[in-house]
């Protein structure tokens, strides 16, 4: 089970980090459409948190795609270079896995069979995003991830399932489906630990010692 952060802001991703969780750090294109300098925000991430990055190519061609990919993961070898699922980037996914040790993501999935072509060109990571199927579609987002981890169970396929989502309870019922990863925003994140009950539980913890001890604690003499 690992946790990704999906944000290139390097106060989130600090903070975030300091938890003690993260895993790694997912980041599109359009995250990057907003920063000055996208290659000094990568950097910047780089120098900053020691975890996998998940960086997207911006290429539309196979060759194009593969070059990128392998620009990008000589950057440094926590990169995972993530592919959009189209036939460019299947094709360039299948010819980096080929020849070369360069991990891939292959991203945006919204079907099984999207992920299965996805394994078969030999992506390391399928990102599922649930966000948008629990807007439009009718069945549970759930469904989909349980289906693509029982096909690739069944067929011995050793992608690992990412689900993209965008409220606590995708997260949630996506590892329940089997994902074996996730990554969500940092306003989600912050909702992991918000729970009324956990929360007026502690503060009640908290008032009856400090009214019997004060400011002491087992750190004190």
């Amino acid at each position: 089970m690992e946790f990704y952060l999906n944000s290139v802001n390097i106060e989130e991703i600090r903070e975030i980090y300091d938890w003690g969780i993260l895993d790694g750090v997912t980041i599109n294109p359009t995250m990057l459409a907003a920063c000055d300098d996208f290659r000094a925000a990568l950097d910047t991430i780089r120098s900053t948190v020691p975890v996998k990055l998940f960086v997207q190519v911006v290429s539309h061609t196979t060759e194009e795609i593969v070059r990128e990919a392998e620009k990008l993961h000589s950057l440094a070898d926590n990169i995972v270079v993530k592919i959009h699922t189209n036939v460019a980037g299947i094709a360039a996914m299948a010819r980096l896995k080929a020849s070369t040790n360069v991990p891939v993501c292959a991203t945006a999935v919204h079907s099984v069979i999207e992920a299965l072509a996805a394994a078969k060109a030999g992506a390391d990571h399928i990102a599922v995003f649930l966000g948008l199927l629990g807007e439009v579609e009718e069945r549970p987002v759930w469904e989909i991830v349980q289906d693509i981890v029982k096909t690739f169970t069944g067929a011995a396929v050793p992608s690992r399932v990412m689900t993209a989502g965008r409220s606590l309870q995708q997260i949630v019922e996506g590892f329940k489906a089997g994902a074996h990863e996730m990554t969500c925003s940092y306003q989600i994140w912050k909702r992991f630990l918000s729970n009324a009950h956990t929360r007026d539980r502690w503060n009640a913890f908290s008032s009856d010692w400090t009214a019997s001890f004060g400011s002491r604690t087992w750190l004190s003499e």
